[in-house]
């Protein structure tokens, strides 16, 4: 068996981290009395799932099983407050919806491709990994500040199609790039 990828954790990290959002947004919307926040809620509970499949799978075709870690105590509590009848503002706070962060405004995602060792096949499930997750975000942030506004809630539109194709080709570009680096060494 060759080396192990310096990025076999990462894939387990993420894979073992979308398992536990697709509990916390499904449980989610199996008790919000908003209809239009429920869809939004399925449609991330789904992304999270497929997510967690997909980088389950990558691990496989690489020759390393998932390791399934345990839950963390704050995933834990999520879960509970998720499955509560506090209000859907009051679960969008709770995981961070309303809160002025560092974080918040810089986008870290873009550090899961600094290993310049990925090669292209994983670079392109973590490209899309990363768009699907931006949009994640900007679909539950327009349902919290719908809410919020008091208005009713509605999914957030599609992004514009023009703003996921440079997000991509970006992508797109850097995981060529480190393609070329590997393959010059």
């Amino acid at each position: 068996m060759a080396d192990k990828p310096s990025y076999i954790g990462l894939l387990n990290a993420i894979a073992n981290g979308v398992s536990v959002g697709h509990k916390i947004f499904r449980n989610w919307a199996k008790v919000t009395q908003c209809d239009e926040i429920r869809g939004t809620l399925q449609t991330v509970a789904i992304r999270e799932a497929e997510h967690a499949g997909a980088f389950g799978r990558r691990l496989c075709e690489l020759g390393f099983g998932l390791r399934k870690k345990d839950v963390p105590d704050e995933s834990k509590k999520t879960l509970k407050v998720m499955k509560s009848d506090m209000t859907d503002i009051e679960k969008f706070e709770h995981i961070g919806y309303g809160k002025k962060s560092k974080e918040a405004q810089t986008d870290g995602l873009l550090r899961l491709l600094e290993d310049t060792t990925i090669d292209p096949q994983t670079g392109a499930l973590l490209g899309r990994f990363i768009c699907e997750e931006r949009d994640t975000v900007r679909r539950l942030k327009a349902c919290y500040e719908t809410l919020k506004a008091g208005a009713p809630a509605k999914p957030a539109m599609d992004v514009n199609l023009e703003q996921v194709c440079a997000q991509l080709a970006t992508l797109t570009e850097k995981v060529e790039a480190m393609s070329r680096l590997k393959a010059v060494r």
